[in-house]
Protein backbone atom coordinates (compact mmCIF):
# COMPACT_ATOMS: atom_id res chain seq x y z
CA UNK A 1 0.00 0.00 0.00
CA UNK A 2 2.72 2.21 1.04
CA UNK A 3 4.44 1.62 -2.48
CA UNK A 4 1.46 2.32 -4.33
CA UNK A 5 0.65 5.59 -2.53
CA UNK A 6 4.05 6.78 -3.82
CA UNK A 7 3.94 5.88 -7.07
CA UNK A 8 1.14 7.70 -7.37
CA UNK A 9 2.43 10.77 -6.17
CA UNK A 10 5.63 10.59 -8.62
CA UNK A 11 2.51 10.01 -11.51
CA UNK A 12 1.12 13.06 -10.36
CA UNK A 13 4.20 14.90 -10.15
CA UNK A 14 5.25 14.07 -13.46
CA UNK A 15 1.21 15.32 -14.68
CA UNK A 16 2.17 18.50 -12.99
CA UNK A 17 5.52 19.15 -14.90
CA UNK A 18 3.86 18.31 -18.29
CA UNK A 19 0.74 20.95 -17.30
CA UNK A 20 1.89 23.99 -15.40
CA UNK A 21 -1.77 24.67 -14.42
CA UNK A 22 -1.66 21.60 -12.79
CA UNK A 23 1.27 22.64 -10.76
CA UNK A 24 -0.71 26.21 -9.81
CA UNK A 25 -3.42 23.93 -8.71
CA UNK A 26 -0.97 21.65 -6.55
CA UNK A 27 0.72 25.24 -5.30
CA UNK A 28 -2.29 27.05 -4.08
CA UNK A 29 -3.24 24.74 -1.00
CA UNK A 30 -0.02 26.13 0.13
CA UNK A 31 -0.29 29.82 -1.13
CA UNK A 32 -3.50 30.00 0.92
CA UNK A 33 -2.09 28.74 3.88
CA UNK A 34 1.06 31.08 3.95
CA UNK A 35 -1.58 34.32 3.04
CA UNK A 36 -3.59 33.26 6.07
CA UNK A 37 -0.02 33.11 8.10
CA UNK A 38 1.45 36.21 6.33
CA UNK A 39 -2.08 38.46 7.31
CA UNK A 40 -1.72 37.88 10.82
CA UNK A 41 1.78 38.39 11.03
CA UNK A 42 1.40 42.14 9.68
CA UNK A 43 -1.62 42.87 11.62
CA UNK A 44 0.10 41.84 14.60
CA UNK A 45 4.19 43.07 14.23
CA UNK A 46 5.52 45.78 13.17
CA UNK A 47 9.45 46.57 11.53
CA UNK A 48 11.64 43.72 11.53
CA UNK A 49 9.90 41.80 14.15
CA UNK A 50 7.19 40.69 10.87
CA UNK A 51 9.70 39.14 9.50
CA UNK A 52 11.50 37.32 12.27
CA UNK A 53 8.20 35.94 13.64
CA UNK A 54 7.54 35.12 9.56
CA UNK A 55 10.33 32.90 9.81
CA UNK A 56 9.40 31.20 13.01
CA UNK A 57 6.39 30.26 11.34
CA UNK A 58 8.59 28.19 8.18
CA UNK A 59 8.05 25.42 9.71
CA UNK A 60 4.01 25.24 10.38
CA UNK A 61 3.23 25.26 6.81
CA UNK A 62 6.75 24.41 4.87
CA UNK A 63 7.15 20.84 5.99
CA UNK A 64 3.24 20.62 4.19
CA UNK A 65 5.45 19.54 0.94
CA UNK A 66 6.85 16.35 2.70
CA UNK A 67 4.57 13.24 1.45
CA UNK A 68 3.58 10.82 4.00
CA UNK A 69 3.19 7.56 2.98
CA UNK A 70 0.01 6.80 5.19
CA UNK A 71 -3.41 8.85 5.15
CA UNK A 72 -3.10 8.31 8.92
CA UNK A 73 0.34 10.22 8.89
CA UNK A 74 -0.65 12.53 6.89
CA UNK A 75 -4.11 13.68 8.46
CA UNK A 76 -1.52 14.06 11.84
CA UNK A 77 0.21 16.19 9.53
CA UNK A 78 -2.51 18.85 8.42
CA UNK A 79 -3.96 18.76 11.68
CA UNK A 80 -0.54 19.66 13.38
CA UNK A 81 0.22 22.21 10.54
CA UNK A 82 -3.36 23.82 11.47
CA UNK A 83 -2.92 23.70 15.43
CA UNK A 84 0.65 25.87 14.99
CA UNK A 85 -0.84 28.00 12.07
CA UNK A 86 -3.70 28.35 14.12
CA UNK A 87 -1.35 29.56 17.28
CA UNK A 88 0.15 32.49 14.66
CA UNK A 89 -3.18 33.80 13.75
CA UNK A 90 -4.42 34.01 17.17
CA UNK A 91 -1.71 35.70 18.36
CA UNK A 92 -1.70 38.14 15.39
CA UNK A 93 -5.07 38.94 16.08
CA UNK A 94 -4.72 39.69 19.69
CA UNK A 95 -1.46 41.98 18.90
CA UNK A 96 -3.58 44.06 15.86
CA UNK A 97 -6.12 44.64 18.47
CA UNK A 98 -4.08 45.83 21.20
CA UNK A 99 -2.09 47.74 19.27
CA UNK A 100 -5.11 49.74 17.26
CA UNK A 101 -6.92 50.43 20.57
CA UNK A 102 -4.22 50.82 23.09
CA UNK A 103 -1.03 51.07 20.88
CA UNK A 104 0.19 48.96 23.33
CA UNK A 105 1.89 45.12 23.35
CA UNK A 106 0.44 42.54 25.43
CA UNK A 107 3.49 42.14 27.46
CA UNK A 108 3.33 45.68 28.73
CA UNK A 109 2.98 46.93 32.28
CA UNK A 110 -0.45 48.43 31.18
CA UNK A 111 -1.60 45.15 29.72
CA UNK A 112 -0.34 42.47 32.15
CA UNK A 113 -1.22 44.84 35.34
CA UNK A 114 -4.69 45.50 33.96
CA UNK A 115 -5.12 41.48 33.68
CA UNK A 116 -3.38 40.79 37.02
CA UNK A 117 -6.01 42.67 38.38
CA UNK A 118 -9.41 41.95 36.37
CA UNK A 119 -12.21 39.56 37.63
CA UNK A 120 -14.52 37.74 34.97
CA UNK A 121 -17.14 40.57 35.92
CA UNK A 122 -14.89 42.86 35.08
CA UNK A 123 -13.67 41.32 31.71
CA UNK A 124 -17.84 41.29 30.46
CA UNK A 125 -18.17 44.37 31.32
CA UNK A 126 -14.40 45.65 29.03
CA UNK A 127 -16.20 43.04 26.34
CA UNK A 128 -19.05 45.46 26.59
CA UNK A 129 -17.30 48.86 26.57
CA UNK A 130 -15.22 47.53 23.15
CA UNK A 131 -17.55 45.00 21.52
CA UNK A 132 -16.77 47.44 18.01
CA UNK A 133 -13.00 46.84 18.26
CA UNK A 134 -13.08 43.48 19.56
CA UNK A 135 -15.69 42.34 16.69
CA UNK A 136 -13.48 43.65 14.08
CA UNK A 137 -10.66 41.99 15.53
CA UNK A 138 -12.89 38.60 15.58
CA UNK A 139 -13.70 39.18 12.12
CA UNK A 140 -10.28 39.42 10.78
CA UNK A 141 -9.12 36.31 13.22
CA UNK A 142 -12.43 34.52 11.82
CA UNK A 143 -11.43 35.15 7.95
CA UNK A 144 -7.62 33.80 8.54
CA UNK A 145 -8.77 30.83 9.47
CA UNK A 146 -11.33 30.26 7.27
CA UNK A 147 -8.15 30.94 4.54
CA UNK A 148 -6.39 28.42 6.64
CA UNK A 149 -8.93 25.89 6.80
CA UNK A 150 -9.43 26.39 3.01
CA UNK A 151 -6.28 25.75 2.43
CA UNK A 152 -5.76 22.44 4.43
CA UNK A 153 -8.77 21.38 3.14
CA UNK A 154 -7.60 21.44 -0.70
CA UNK A 155 -4.00 20.23 0.81
CA UNK A 156 -5.91 17.31 1.86
CA UNK A 157 -7.83 16.97 -1.28
CA UNK A 158 -4.89 16.85 -3.58
CA UNK A 159 -2.05 13.74 -4.24
CA UNK A 160 0.99 14.32 -2.35
CA UNK A 161 4.42 15.42 -3.92
CA UNK A 162 7.13 13.16 -4.47
CA UNK A 163 10.22 14.56 -2.51
CA UNK A 164 12.62 15.81 -5.48
CA UNK A 165 15.54 17.48 -3.94
CA UNK A 166 18.43 17.96 -6.60
CA UNK A 167 21.09 20.81 -6.86
CA UNK A 168 19.55 23.93 -6.34
CA UNK A 169 16.35 22.93 -4.75
CA UNK A 170 18.76 21.02 -2.00
CA UNK A 171 20.94 24.52 -1.47
CA UNK A 172 17.07 26.54 -1.10
CA UNK A 173 16.03 23.75 0.94
CA UNK A 174 19.30 23.68 3.47
CA UNK A 175 19.29 27.76 3.24
CA UNK A 176 15.97 28.06 5.13
CA UNK A 177 16.87 25.15 7.18
CA UNK A 178 19.58 26.99 8.36
CA UNK A 179 17.79 30.25 8.67
CA UNK A 180 14.69 28.60 10.72
CA UNK A 181 17.07 26.86 13.05
CA UNK A 182 18.98 30.12 14.01
CA UNK A 183 15.76 31.86 14.24
CA UNK A 184 14.99 29.25 17.21
CA UNK A 185 18.47 29.07 18.57
CA UNK A 186 18.00 33.04 19.05
CA UNK A 187 16.21 33.95 22.30
CA UNK A 188 15.40 37.13 20.96
CA UNK A 189 13.83 35.72 18.26
CA UNK A 190 12.41 32.47 19.83
CA UNK A 191 10.52 34.11 22.86
CA UNK A 192 7.91 35.45 20.40
CA UNK A 193 6.88 32.27 18.82
CA UNK A 194 3.60 31.90 20.12
CA UNK A 195 3.78 28.53 21.52
CA UNK A 196 6.54 30.43 23.54
CA UNK A 197 5.61 33.83 24.07
CA UNK A 198 2.05 33.31 25.77
CA UNK A 199 2.61 30.85 28.37
CA UNK A 200 5.82 33.27 29.41
CA UNK A 201 3.08 36.17 29.25
CA UNK A 202 0.79 33.69 31.73
CA UNK A 203 3.52 33.00 34.03
CA UNK A 204 3.97 37.00 34.24
CA UNK A 205 0.74 37.68 34.99
CA UNK A 206 0.89 35.01 37.79
CA UNK A 207 4.21 36.74 38.85
CA UNK A 208 2.60 40.00 39.29
CA UNK A 209 -0.56 38.69 41.07
CA UNK A 210 1.79 36.84 43.32
CA UNK A 211 4.05 40.20 44.11
CA UNK A 212 0.49 41.72 45.02
CA UNK A 213 -0.09 39.22 47.60
CA UNK A 214 3.27 39.58 48.64
CA UNK A 215 2.54 43.39 49.43
CA UNK A 216 2.73 42.68 53.66
CA UNK A 217 6.45 42.24 53.15
CA UNK A 218 6.44 44.94 51.06
CA UNK A 219 5.04 47.68 52.77
CA UNK A 220 6.95 46.66 56.39
CA UNK A 221 9.87 47.62 54.40
CA UNK A 222 8.23 50.55 52.81
CA UNK A 223 7.83 51.98 56.01
CA UNK A 224 11.01 50.69 57.43
CA UNK A 225 12.82 52.98 54.43
CA UNK A 226 10.99 56.13 55.13
CA UNK A 227 11.50 56.10 58.64
CA UNK A 228 15.28 55.41 57.90
CA UNK A 229 15.46 58.31 55.83
CA UNK A 230 14.67 60.41 58.75
CA UNK A 231 12.55 63.12 56.91
CA UNK A 232 11.34 66.19 58.87
CA UNK A 233 8.47 68.90 58.58
CA UNK A 234 9.06 72.96 57.72
CA UNK A 235 7.69 75.57 59.79
CA UNK A 236 5.27 76.02 56.46
CA UNK A 237 3.73 72.59 56.85
CA UNK A 238 0.38 72.55 57.03
CA UNK A 239 -2.11 71.03 59.70
CA UNK A 240 -3.91 68.80 57.15
CA UNK A 241 -3.72 68.02 53.42
CA UNK A 242 -6.58 66.65 51.45
CA UNK A 243 -5.49 64.80 48.13
CA UNK A 244 -8.49 63.88 45.87
CA UNK A 245 -7.53 61.82 42.96
CA UNK A 246 -10.49 61.37 40.54
CA UNK A 247 -10.66 58.37 37.53
CA UNK A 248 -10.08 59.13 33.30
CA UNK A 249 -10.81 62.83 34.44
CA UNK A 250 -10.08 65.02 30.71
CA UNK A 251 -9.35 68.57 31.38
CA UNK A 252 -10.86 69.31 28.09
CA UNK A 253 -14.39 68.68 29.59
CA UNK A 254 -14.18 71.33 32.86
CA UNK A 255 -15.96 74.37 31.53
CA UNK A 256 -13.37 76.14 34.04
CA UNK A 257 -10.77 74.89 31.70
CA UNK A 258 -12.42 76.20 28.46
CA UNK A 259 -15.18 73.89 27.86
CA UNK A 260 -17.80 75.09 25.66
CA UNK A 261 -20.49 72.84 28.16
CA UNK A 262 -21.09 73.82 31.47
CA UNK A 263 -19.58 70.63 32.84
CA UNK A 264 -18.19 72.47 36.05
CA UNK A 265 -19.92 75.74 37.39
CA UNK A 266 -19.28 74.93 40.78
CA UNK A 267 -15.53 74.64 40.68
CA UNK A 268 -15.69 77.64 38.53
CA UNK A 269 -17.64 79.90 40.82
CA UNK A 270 -14.77 78.46 43.63
CA UNK A 271 -12.39 79.61 41.22
CA UNK A 272 -14.16 83.30 40.96
CA UNK A 273 -14.84 83.30 44.83
CA UNK A 274 -11.58 82.29 46.19
CA UNK A 275 -9.32 84.20 43.66
CA UNK A 276 -5.40 83.22 43.65
CA UNK A 277 -6.15 80.91 46.55
CA UNK A 278 -7.60 78.52 43.93
CA UNK A 279 -4.87 77.72 41.39
CA UNK A 280 -5.86 76.19 38.69
CA UNK A 281 -2.56 74.09 36.65
CA UNK A 282 -3.67 74.65 32.44
CA UNK A 283 -1.57 71.94 31.17
CA UNK A 284 -1.20 69.48 33.57
CA UNK A 285 -0.57 65.99 31.84
CA UNK A 286 -0.67 61.80 33.54
CA UNK A 287 2.61 59.80 31.63
CA UNK A 288 0.09 56.91 31.83
CA UNK A 289 -2.90 55.88 30.00
CA UNK A 290 -4.35 53.33 32.84
CA UNK A 291 -5.05 53.78 36.39
CA UNK A 292 -1.95 51.41 37.93
CA UNK A 293 0.78 52.61 36.53
CA UNK A 294 -0.32 56.23 37.16
CA UNK A 295 -0.64 55.82 40.70
CA UNK A 296 2.41 53.82 40.74
CA UNK A 297 4.22 56.49 39.09
CA UNK A 298 2.80 59.54 41.56
CA UNK A 299 3.02 57.62 44.46
CA UNK A 300 6.46 56.02 44.29
CA UNK A 301 7.64 59.83 42.96
CA UNK A 302 8.07 58.48 38.92
CA UNK A 303 10.34 55.68 39.97
CA UNK A 304 7.85 52.44 40.59
CA UNK A 305 10.93 50.42 39.56
CA UNK A 306 13.49 51.62 41.57
CA UNK A 307 15.65 49.62 44.29
CA UNK A 308 15.83 51.73 46.62
CA UNK A 309 12.10 53.18 46.01
CA UNK A 310 9.85 55.67 48.58
CA UNK A 311 6.49 55.84 48.42
CA UNK A 312 4.62 58.86 49.61
CA UNK A 313 2.33 57.68 52.02
CA UNK A 314 5.34 55.94 54.21
CA UNK A 315 6.97 58.84 53.64
CA UNK A 316 4.25 60.90 55.23
CA UNK A 317 3.67 58.97 58.16
CA UNK A 318 7.37 58.81 58.90
CA UNK A 319 7.25 62.30 59.04
CA UNK A 320 4.66 62.98 61.35
CA UNK A 321 1.20 62.67 59.94
CA UNK A 322 -1.87 60.83 60.43
CA UNK A 323 -2.62 59.13 57.37
CA UNK A 324 -5.99 58.81 56.01
CA UNK A 325 -7.01 56.30 52.43
CA UNK A 326 -10.82 56.75 51.83
CA UNK A 327 -11.86 55.13 48.30
CA UNK A 328 -14.87 54.87 46.33
CA UNK A 329 -12.67 51.83 44.00
CA UNK A 330 -13.16 48.15 44.21
CA UNK A 331 -9.32 47.43 43.34
CA UNK A 332 -7.49 45.07 44.73
CA UNK A 333 -3.68 45.96 43.17
CA UNK A 334 -4.27 50.04 44.52
CA UNK A 335 -5.60 48.44 47.84
CA UNK A 336 -2.79 46.25 48.29
CA UNK A 337 0.02 48.38 47.18
CA UNK A 338 -1.21 52.47 48.13
CA UNK A 339 -4.09 52.01 50.71
CA UNK A 340 -2.96 49.45 53.23
CA UNK A 341 -0.02 51.56 53.32
CA UNK A 342 -2.14 54.31 55.21
CA UNK A 343 -3.09 54.46 59.15
CA UNK A 344 -6.97 54.47 58.53
CA UNK A 345 -8.64 52.54 55.39
CA UNK A 346 -11.95 53.06 54.25
CA UNK A 347 -13.24 51.37 51.15
CA UNK A 348 -16.53 51.88 50.87
CA UNK A 349 -17.57 50.20 47.02
CA UNK A 350 -18.58 46.92 47.10
CA UNK A 351 -18.36 45.92 43.77
CA UNK A 352 -15.66 45.36 41.64
CA UNK A 353 -15.20 47.02 38.00
CA UNK A 354 -17.37 49.15 35.44
CA UNK A 355 -20.64 47.21 36.90
CA UNK A 356 -19.95 49.50 40.28
CA UNK A 357 -23.19 52.22 40.64
CA UNK A 358 -21.64 53.74 43.45
CA UNK A 359 -21.69 57.06 43.53
CA UNK A 360 -18.54 59.38 45.00
CA UNK A 361 -20.73 61.64 47.15
CA UNK A 362 -20.70 58.44 49.83
CA UNK A 363 -16.56 59.47 50.21
CA UNK A 364 -18.29 62.65 52.09
CA UNK A 365 -18.88 61.78 55.24
CA UNK A 366 -16.10 59.75 55.37
CA UNK A 367 -13.79 62.66 54.77
CA UNK A 368 -15.94 65.21 57.18
CA UNK A 369 -14.74 62.68 59.96
CA UNK A 370 -11.09 62.27 59.16
CA UNK A 371 -11.26 65.94 59.01
CA UNK A 372 -12.07 66.01 62.42
CA UNK A 373 -9.91 63.27 63.67
CA UNK A 374 -7.87 64.93 66.21
CA UNK A 375 -4.51 64.25 65.02
CA UNK A 376 -2.19 67.06 64.59
CA UNK A 377 -1.25 66.28 61.15
CA UNK A 378 -3.02 64.93 58.83
CA UNK A 379 -2.47 63.42 54.77
CA UNK A 380 -6.41 62.37 53.34
CA UNK A 381 -6.48 60.66 50.34
CA UNK A 382 -9.81 60.32 48.65
CA UNK A 383 -9.74 57.99 45.74
CA UNK A 384 -13.01 58.69 43.48
CA UNK A 385 -14.29 56.74 40.76
CA UNK A 386 -14.89 59.92 39.58
CA UNK A 387 -15.68 59.04 35.12
CA UNK A 388 -14.70 55.73 35.23
CA UNK A 389 -16.57 53.77 32.26
CA UNK A 390 -19.11 53.22 31.94
CA UNK A 391 -20.15 56.90 32.20
CA UNK A 392 -23.62 56.51 32.85
CA UNK A 393 -23.23 54.80 35.83
CA UNK A 394 -20.96 57.68 37.31
CA UNK A 395 -24.01 59.92 37.95
CA UNK A 396 -27.41 59.87 39.86
CA UNK A 397 -30.15 58.27 37.70
CA UNK A 398 -31.91 60.84 36.16
CA UNK A 399 -28.99 63.74 36.26
CA UNK A 400 -27.99 63.78 32.65
CA UNK A 401 -27.91 67.25 31.12
CA UNK A 402 -26.69 66.96 28.55
CA UNK A 403 -28.58 64.00 27.00
CA UNK A 404 -29.32 63.99 23.51
CA UNK A 405 -27.70 67.59 23.68
CA UNK A 406 -27.60 70.18 20.10
CA UNK A 407 -25.38 72.31 21.28
CA UNK A 408 -21.76 73.50 19.81
CA UNK A 409 -20.09 70.45 20.78
CA UNK A 410 -22.56 68.45 19.13
CA UNK A 411 -22.28 70.78 16.21
CA UNK A 412 -18.18 70.69 16.05
CA UNK A 413 -18.37 66.38 16.56
CA UNK A 414 -20.66 66.18 13.41
CA UNK A 415 -18.76 68.21 11.26
CA UNK A 416 -15.58 65.96 12.62
CA UNK A 417 -18.10 62.57 11.33
CA UNK A 418 -17.93 61.27 14.60
CA UNK A 419 -20.71 58.75 14.76
CA UNK A 420 -24.37 58.68 16.40
CA UNK A 421 -22.97 56.12 19.60
CA UNK A 422 -19.68 58.46 19.89
CA UNK A 423 -21.71 61.86 20.11
CA UNK A 424 -23.86 59.94 22.82
CA UNK A 425 -21.07 58.84 24.73
CA UNK A 426 -20.21 62.29 24.72
CA UNK A 427 -23.01 63.12 26.19
CA UNK A 428 -22.92 60.88 29.09
CA UNK A 429 -19.52 61.61 29.73
CA UNK A 430 -20.58 65.55 30.38
CA UNK A 431 -23.07 64.45 32.62
CA UNK A 432 -20.96 62.42 34.60
CA UNK A 433 -18.09 65.48 34.73
CA UNK A 434 -21.55 67.51 35.80
CA UNK A 435 -21.97 65.47 38.64
CA UNK A 436 -18.43 64.90 39.76
CA UNK A 437 -18.03 68.52 39.53
CA UNK A 438 -20.45 69.14 42.76
CA UNK A 439 -18.55 66.33 44.52
CA UNK A 440 -15.38 67.57 43.87
CA UNK A 441 -16.53 70.76 44.63
CA UNK A 442 -17.43 69.67 48.08
CA UNK A 443 -14.36 68.03 49.10
CA UNK A 444 -12.88 71.22 48.45
CA UNK A 445 -16.14 73.29 50.87
CA UNK A 446 -15.32 70.82 53.55
CA UNK A 447 -11.44 71.44 53.82
CA UNK A 448 -11.75 74.95 53.78
CA UNK A 449 -14.23 74.15 56.68
CA UNK A 450 -11.80 72.56 58.75
CA UNK A 451 -9.79 74.26 61.86
CA UNK A 452 -6.41 74.75 61.06
CA UNK A 453 -3.93 75.14 58.04
CA UNK A 454 -5.81 73.26 55.14
CA UNK A 455 -4.13 72.43 52.11
CA UNK A 456 -6.54 70.75 49.46
CA UNK A 457 -5.12 69.37 46.00
CA UNK A 458 -7.29 67.56 43.16
CA UNK A 459 -5.92 66.03 40.00
CA UNK A 460 -6.62 62.83 37.90
CA UNK A 461 -4.98 59.58 37.12
CA UNK A 462 -5.33 59.90 33.29
CA UNK A 463 -7.57 61.41 30.53
CA UNK A 464 -9.77 59.98 28.38
CA UNK A 465 -10.17 59.56 24.88
CA UNK A 466 -14.47 60.23 23.89
CA UNK A 467 -14.20 61.26 20.28
CA UNK A 468 -11.85 64.46 20.89
CA UNK A 469 -9.54 63.06 18.06
CA UNK A 470 -10.34 59.25 17.12
CA UNK A 471 -13.91 57.53 16.72
CA UNK A 472 -13.13 55.73 20.21
CA UNK A 473 -14.28 56.33 23.98
CA UNK A 474 -12.31 55.61 26.83
CA UNK A 475 -8.54 54.91 27.98
CA UNK A 476 -6.60 55.96 25.32
CA UNK A 477 -2.61 55.81 25.11
CA UNK A 478 -2.67 56.65 21.28
CA UNK A 479 -3.99 60.34 21.66
CA UNK A 480 -3.37 62.77 23.56
CA UNK A 481 -6.27 63.50 25.71
CA UNK A 482 -5.48 59.70 27.56
CA UNK A 483 -3.11 61.37 29.21
CA UNK A 484 -4.77 65.43 29.89
CA UNK A 485 -5.40 65.70 32.92
CA UNK A 486 -7.25 68.58 35.77
CA UNK A 487 -4.33 70.07 38.87
CA UNK A 488 -5.93 72.27 41.20
CA UNK A 489 -4.32 73.47 44.45
CA UNK A 490 -5.72 75.54 46.99
CA UNK A 491 -4.49 76.51 50.69
CA UNK A 492 -6.39 78.40 53.60
CA UNK A 493 -2.56 80.26 54.13
CA UNK A 494 -1.25 81.59 51.05
CA UNK A 495 -0.58 80.32 47.08
CA UNK A 496 0.72 77.12 47.56
CA UNK A 497 2.35 77.60 44.09
CA UNK A 498 4.30 80.20 42.84
CA UNK A 499 2.31 82.72 40.13
CA UNK A 500 4.76 81.11 37.01
CA UNK A 501 4.07 77.48 37.67
CA UNK A 502 0.15 78.16 37.03
CA UNK A 503 1.12 78.12 33.28
CA UNK A 504 3.88 75.56 32.87
CA UNK A 505 3.86 71.79 31.98
CA UNK A 506 3.25 69.64 34.63
CA UNK A 507 4.10 65.44 34.48
CA UNK A 508 1.92 63.37 36.74
CA UNK A 509 4.88 61.20 37.68
CA UNK A 510 6.77 63.97 39.23
CA UNK A 511 3.55 65.44 41.07
CA UNK A 512 5.04 63.25 44.20
CA UNK A 513 7.91 65.89 44.92
CA UNK A 514 5.47 68.60 44.97
CA UNK A 515 3.17 66.99 47.41
CA UNK A 516 6.03 66.17 49.76
CA UNK A 517 6.58 70.12 48.99
CA UNK A 518 3.06 71.14 49.85
CA UNK A 519 3.21 68.33 52.88
CA UNK A 520 6.36 70.39 54.52
CA UNK A 521 8.06 67.54 54.17
CA UNK A 522 12.63 68.21 53.93
CA UNK A 523 13.90 64.92 53.14
CA UNK A 524 17.27 63.75 50.87
CA UNK A 525 15.11 62.38 48.06
CA UNK A 526 13.84 66.20 47.36
CA UNK A 527 14.45 67.07 43.77
CA UNK A 528 13.59 70.88 43.26
CA UNK A 529 14.24 70.71 39.05
CA UNK A 530 10.74 68.44 39.32
CA UNK A 531 8.73 69.90 41.49
CA UNK A 532 6.65 72.32 40.20
CA UNK A 533 5.70 74.49 43.12
CA UNK A 534 9.72 75.30 43.05
CA UNK A 535 11.48 77.85 41.25
CA UNK A 536 14.28 75.87 40.65
CA UNK A 537 11.67 73.88 38.59
CA UNK A 538 12.82 72.34 35.07
CA UNK A 539 10.33 71.08 32.61
CA UNK A 540 11.27 67.84 30.69
CA UNK A 541 8.79 66.28 28.00
CA UNK A 542 8.19 62.93 29.05
CA UNK A 543 8.47 59.67 26.56
CA UNK A 544 5.41 59.00 25.69
CA UNK A 545 4.08 56.45 22.46
CA UNK A 546 2.08 59.56 21.52
CA UNK A 547 3.61 63.39 20.07
CA UNK A 548 1.92 65.79 21.99
CA UNK A 549 2.26 69.79 22.47
CA UNK A 550 2.38 70.08 26.32
CA UNK A 551 1.44 73.51 26.09
CA UNK A 552 -2.26 72.64 25.03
Amino acid sequence: MHSSVYERARLAQAALVAHPALALRRALPLLLICAALLGAILAGHEGTRRWQVLVLAVPAWAWLWWPMRTRARRLAQGLLCFGLCLGFVLDGALRGFLMSAYDTLPNSAMVLSAVANTTGGESMEFVNMCWRDLLAWAGFALLCVAVLGAGLFAWWRSPPAAPRLRGPAIAVALLIAILVLSAFVSNPWRRHHPFAFWPHWVQDVRDLRQQWADFDRQRAQLLSSAAAIGPTLSGASPDTLVLVISESMNRSNLSNYGYARQTSPQLLERERTLGGQLQVFRHAWSVNASTVPALRNLFYFGSPEAKERTHLLALARAAGYRTFWISNHNDLAIEQEHARLADEVHLLNNTPGRASRALDEQLLPATRAALADPAPRKLIVLHMLGLHPHYRMRHPDGLDPFAHAADRVDARMRSEGRPAWLRELRNDYDSAVRYHDSTVAATLDLARAAAGRQTWVFLSDHGQEVGHTRDRAGHSATTPDGYRIPLMLWSSFGAPAPSQAVGMPVRGDWFGFSLAHLLGIEWRGAQAHRDVLDRRYRWQAPNLPVTIDFGT
